[in-house]
C-alpha cells in the first residue's frame, strides 16, 4: 500500500509498502538491514526492509495473529 499523499514518500524507494511509518522493531540494532549507529541514535536511514511489500504483509499478518515481536523478528532473517 502506498500513501502518495505523504509529505516523506518515497522515504526509501519507488513502489515501496507504507504499512508501517514507523518500525515496530525500533531500535533492531541490526546491521545487516542497512541501519547504523549515528550519533548515539540508531539509523535506519538505509533501511527498506519493512517497505518491501512481502516482508510488511508477514509482519502485518503475525502482529494482528498476536505473534510477539521477537518471534517476528526472528521470521525475517530470511529477508535479510
Amino acid at each position: 500500500m502506498q500513501r502518495l499523499n505523504c509529505e516523506r514518500y518515497p522515504c526509501h524507494f519507488p513502489e515501496q509498502d507504507c504499512t508501517f511509518c514507523f518500525c515496530p522493531f525500533y531500535p533492531c540494532l541490526d546491521e545487516r538491514t542497512g541501519g547504523r549507529w549515528s550519533r548515539d541514535v540508531w539509523s535506519c536511514r538505509k533501511c527498506n526492509l519493512l517497505h518491501r511489500p512481502e516482508v510488511a504483509e508477514v509482519v502485518l499478518n503475525r502482529l494482528m495473529a498476536g505473534v510477539s515481536l521477537d518471534l517476528i523478528w526472528y521470521e525475517l532473517e530470511r529477508y535479510l
